[in-house]
């Protein structure tokens, strides 16, 4: 099932892992798919081992407003806060794009955390990672404009998953620009008049067929960024 390589599974034994893929489910949703939603009973934890796609994590309010927390992508996990305290789903996560999933049972993955501890060592430093980021969003969302958020949550993409090209650093993956108003509770509107000042300005190209967004000056970008942390 390739759960060695997931992140958190990186240091247990061969039998460790047997142990924990034994009564595991692989899946292989389509795109769109809604593989749990918040609110549902945290029955188990999901592994992405493969496939060019992501799991987007967020939520839907009542009038369909969406906020996207984070898009994982092979390696990670998700669904482990649930499993872990017991309690309902926290966010609703959604495949886009081709994944491939391990769903291992809430028991197995219990028992694997009780009995292997550098699979606690690593859960504990990939969850300190994710609430640092979670903290830097709410932070930002309290604090800076919305360009600045948006220019920091580019850098990092661009940083973390850009592939160089002539252009500059092209995200890897598919960012329609709801997307990224998603991923900031802002407005699609307000995402295009910003992409649209950047790309008069040359720090961004973005190919609105593809959905492709290329970082064309990093240095600007960061500037955007440090421009207001020097105020």
């Amino acid at each position: 099932m390739s759960l060695a390589s997931v992140h958190v599974f990186k240091g247990m034994t061969s039998a460790e892992l047997s142990q924990l893929e034994r009564g595991s489910l692989i899946l292989e949703p389509r795109d769109g798919t809604e593989i749990c939603a918040q609110g549902d009973p945290s029955d188990s934890v999901y592994a992405i081992t493969a496939g060019d796609g992501h799991v987007r994590i967020g939520a839907i309010d009542r009038h369909s407003k969406a906020l996207m927390v984070e898009m994982l992508r092979v390696g990670e996990i998700f669904g482990e806060i649930g499993v872990i305290d017991g309690s309902p789903r926290t966010a609703t996560a959604v495949a886009e794009g081709r994944v491939r999933l391990v769903k291992i049972r809430q028991a197995a993955f219990v028992a694997a955390l009780t009995n292997c501890p550098t699979l606690g060592e690593a859960l504990c430093r990939m969850m300190a990672q994710r609430l640092r980021r979670t903290y830097e969003l709410f932070q930002d969302a309290t604090f800076e404009t919305l360009e600045i958020r948006l220019a920091r949550q580019v850098l990092y993409l661009a940083v973390s998953e850009g592939r160089a090209t002539q252009q500059g650093l092209r995200l890897t993956h598919r960012l329609r620009q709801a997307d990224l108003a998603d991923l900031l509770g802002a407005t699609t509107r307000s995402i295009i008049t910003i992409l649209n000042a950047w790309r008069t300005a040359g720090l961004v190209v973005y190919d609105t067929d593809r959905a492709l967004l290329t970082v064309t000056d990093i240095a600007a970008m960061r500037a955007i960024v440090e421009a207001n942390q020097k105020r």
